[in-house]
């Protein structure tokens, strides 16, 4: 009697039915909860998303397989559904096919408790699945090593054995996951690759203390393009080791190609100003030197970087009036002769031709400046006021 009373108490809630998900046996604990389940099937006392999971599980697997977690509605006396969290697997029978098991700790002096914890876990879930900012969280089911060298514990985080815990849909939107494909199925590796780019984000985690935010790493896509993307992490550590990371993404893919294409735009821009013979300077409305190309140095001798934000009233007279009257700050392209001074002191010739940056209120100014190779085509010296300005009539 005593053997009996402790088994009879124990806490859990066991449901066991055959092929037909007929159930065959239900303890003291489960039907205190659904109540009694004579000739009753799992289709009577469950959901359909519950049954469609027990059948999922059933079609799928072997007696000695691993279980698996459920979160199982059940329906009780009065028509209200109660969930419980318990573990489905199969066991073998003797008699006949294998049986389904579903098997949970529930006491029902404590089912208020239970009952929050798992509302809890539903509101949270259903905040992240439904947010339009993608979240996912990694779980290392081989922890790794934090005690180590770092570039040991990059390898652990790519090499250990790892899942995703949980992916939200805007994350599967992100990764342009086809309809009905669950990301947290799929390998991290898939689209959290090793590869240089991505070792140096987990460094970055790993100097920052195991948190970081809007660090760059390299994704990929389902269909395998390049995501660039920018990372707030969050780790938990349990006695040195790292098992799970968490975090939101944001996909920076255009800006960062546009970035890209500005890059190689301007390396170009660069390369070209370098070949060009003409000197060429950058100045603003101040006359201040902003940029300046190789020319300059070659043609007049002056050091471009030193005399970067100097004026170059010192080497150039901007201030006189221009043919008709103009100033050389106005909103058109302007032409002229003049003489430019080299740092040897000499007066070079030159063909002097100012434009405006921007269409509105320019600030800045590109002028270039052609020496004149013929002295007989256009003279400085007939048309120029002691290094002034002359229209080259």
């Amino acid at each position: 009697m005593r053997d009996e009373y402790i088994f009879e108490t124990v806490p859990v809630f066991l449901l066991i039915a055959d092929e037909n998900l007929q159930i065959i046996h239900s303890n003291r604990v489960a039907e205190s909860v659904i109540g009694p389940v004579d000739n009753c099937a799992l289709r009577d006392v469950l959901d359909a998303s519950s049954v469609a999971c027990f059948e999922e599980y059933q079609r799928g697997n072997v007696p000695g397989g691993a279980p698996v977690h459920l979160l199982a509605a059940f329906f009780r006396r009065n028509g209200a559904s109660k969930k419980i969290a318990g573990l489905v697997d199969m066991v073998a029978w003797p008699d006949g096919p294998p049986l389904l098991r579903f098997t949970a700790c529930y006491d029902i002096r404590c089912g208020h408790w239970l009952e929050d914890l798992v509302l809890s876990e539903e509101i949270l879930r259903g905040f992240v699945q439904t947010s339009s900012e993608a979240m996912w969280c990694i779980e290392f089911s081989e922890p790794v090593d934090i005690g180590l060298s770092d570039l040991e514990i990059v390898r652990q985080v790519f090499e250990n054995d790892c899942r995703w815990l949980l992916c939200n849909d805007a994350m599967a939107r992100l990764y342009h996951l086809p309809d009905g494909l669950d990301m947290n199925l799929q390998p991290v590796s898939l689209y959290f690759p090793r590869s240089p780019e991505n070792e140096v984000f987990v460094l970055q985690i790993i100097n920052s203390g195991f948190a970081v935010d809007n660090a760059p790493s390299i994704d990929f896509r389902h269909d395998g393009s390049v995501a660039y993307i920018e990372n707030t992490v969050r780790c938990t550590i349990v006695d040195g080791r790292l098992v799970r990371m968490w975090g939101t993404v944001r996909d920076v893919t255009d800006f960062r190609q546009a970035q890209n294409r500005l890059v190689r735009e301007a390396e170009a821009v660069r390369n070209i100003l370098s070949a060009l013979p003409d000197a060429i300077l950058v100045i603003d409305r101040n006359r201040r030197l902003v940029a300046v190309n190789p020319s300059f140095e070659t043609l007049l001798g002056w050091n471009g970087e030193s005399f970067l934000g100097r004026d170059v009233q010192s080497i150039i007279d901007l201030e006189r009036p221009l043919p008709g009257g103009r100033r050389w700050y106005g909103f058109d392209q302007q032409r002229w002769l003049t003489t430019v001074k080299t740092k040897f002191n000499t007066l070079l010739c030159c063909e002097a031709q100012i434009s405006p940056i921007g269409e509105e209120a320019p600030d800045h100014f590109v002028l270039s400046l052609r020496p004149i190779p013929e002295p007989g085509e256009l003279s400085c010296q007939e048309g120029c006021d002691d290094g002034g300005v002359c229209d080259g009539r």
